[in-house]
């Protein structure tokens, strides 16, 4: 596949206030909703969609202010990804996952590596968790073999973000990050459920230089601990770039299912005004007790899940904003992940019992928006993050009073 675009055909916005970053996204969203098929067919958005993000300053959001960025927060960031999503998931969740990881490099990486990973007009890259290939040391840095699959987000990367095995030092797995000319994107993406668009290429790794500093030995985005191994949060003089990791990942990606599941409540809402029952006396949707309760009780479902949602990244603000001044809680992170898992399951219930149930067999046909968001939900709904929730509530309950216990001695 082809580098990302070098040219940047208009600047983006010097200041830019949550409020424009959502106007902007609404306005955006007409055109990702319009090139959704396509889209899906070249499994990665267009160039000039990517270009529109460019210039909307969507991969500057959560960019630390050092280095030019608009540095929002966390669920200011979210709020703006959730609108692209309702217009199409798989093009949001390229956007997201590419341009979200602003935030775990300007956390953990040195200023050393960030001069040289912010250099360029634009920041983007994945990050994987599983690892794979090896690191090989050599004078001045390391070289990088393998494959990585799932890099969600490549399309249009600067970077990429994985984890290696050190080829020397049996067991011991490293984050590393590195430069766009050092990886090939496979193309071999595009033949899942749902998310087809979403960029998740490969990418490959053949004996590949990147320096020392560009590489997190013996630690994971998952294992990182950001009171001690976290140099942005001094750097940039703000307490977010120590994120932790689990509350991060389970909002970014709950966020987008949100916003199809949303989505898809608007095609329902559509149809129950134009459609009319099957049987006798043939009254519209919305004058028919059955799809009325539907229709109220996925209604109530998906304000939950934004309440919830919400709730979650107010909380991880707060844990944030806590860690500044007392011991950071690892419970608080997971608390975070929890709620944004129970919003998903909400989410789903609303989308799996209520709305694609009764919609209608018509409106699920192949090419339907309907039927694209349900394949891109049910993707989502098999992915590891999901899968995770039973875990973390276990993983929660138990650092809840082992920190309870610490604290009491």
């Amino acid at each position: 596949m082809n580098a990302p675009a070098t040219t940047i055909t208009a600047a983006r916005p010097k200041t830019l206030t949550l409020d424009e970053a959502i106007a902007s996204a609404r306005a955006i969203g007409e055109q990702v909703l319009a090139e959704a098929e396509e889209t899906e067919r070249n499994a990665r958005h267009s160039e000039a969609l990517h270009q529109r993000f460019l210039q909307a300053g969507f991969y500057h959001l959560i960019r630390p202010k050092t280095w030019g960025g608009y540095e929002f927060t966390l669920p200011e960031f979210l709020r703006v990804m959730r609108e692209i999503a309702k217009a199409d998931m798989a093009t949001a969740w390229c956007l997201t996952l590419a341009s979200g990881h602003n935030l775990q490099v300007a956390s953990y990486w040195g200023e050393r590596a960030q001069r040289q990973v912010f250099a360029g007009d634009y920041f983007a890259a994945p990050m994987t968790s599983a690892p794979s290939g090896t690191l090989t040391r050599v004078d001045g840095g390391f070289l990088v073999d393998g494959v990585h699959r799932y890099a969600s987000g490549v399309p249009y990367s600067t970077h990429f973000s994985g984890h290696a095995f050190h080829d020397d030092r049996p067991g011991v797995v490293s984050n590393f990050i590195a430069p766009r000319d050092t990886y090939e994107i496979l193309d071999d993406w595009g033949g899942t459920l749902g998310l087809r668009g979403s960029g998740s290429n490969s990418v490959k790794f053949e004996r590949a230089f990147i320096p020392e500093e560009f590489v997190l030995e013996g630690v994971s985005q998952l294992t990182i601990d950001p009171s001690t191994q976290a140099p942005g949060r001094e750097l940039h003089g703000n307490a977010m770039y120590g994120a932790p990791g689990l509350g991060f990942f389970s909002l970014e990606l709950n966020t987008l299912a949100l916003g199809a599941a949303l989505a898809l409540f608007d095609e329902y809402d559509a149809q129950m005004t134009i459609r009319k029952t099957v049987s006798p006396p043939f009254a519209l949707r919305s004058d028919d007790t059955f799809f009325q309760w539907r229709y109220g009780t996925a209604r109530a479902k998906l304000d939950a899940a934004v309440a919830s949602m919400d709730y979650a990244g107010t909380l991880f603000d707060q844990t944030i904003a806590a860690s500044v001044s007392e011991p950071y809680s690892r419970a608080s992170d997971l608390r975070v992940a929890l709620i944004a898992q129970e919003s998903g399951r909400l989410l789903w219930e609303a989308v799996e019992g209520y709305l694609f149930k009764s919609i209608g067999s018509s409106a699920v046909v192949q090419g339907n928006r309907s039927e694209r968001i349900w394949r891109d939900l049910s993707q989502w709904w098999s992915h590891l993050n999901t899968q995770l929730a039973d875990l973390i509530a276990t993983m929660y309950t138990a650092q809840h009073f082992d920190e309870q216990s610490a604290s009491s001695l």
